[in-house]
């Protein structure tokens, strides 16, 4: 997942005006070089997140029941 937020309302890179607001994304949405440029544009807060299936898989499960 990729959260956009912008330093601007409204600011336009790759073809889509960014808000104040974040917003998130596939992983799919960009391509690797618009991702790159996404990153870095000092007018835009770019995170990637990790989706939320890593980030349950790791969960440990019950024991035996008695």
């Amino acid at each position: 997942m990729i959260r956009i937020t912008a330093k601007k309302d409204g600011f336009r890179r790759c073809g889509i005006a960014h808000g104040k607001e974040p917003v998130e994304y596939p992983d799919d949405r960009f391509s690797p070089a618009q991702l790159k440029q996404l990153r870095a544009e000092p007018m835009l807060v770019v995170e990637v997140l990790k989706a939320e299936s890593e980030k349950t898989a790791a969960k440990p499960g019950k024991g035996k029941a008695e």
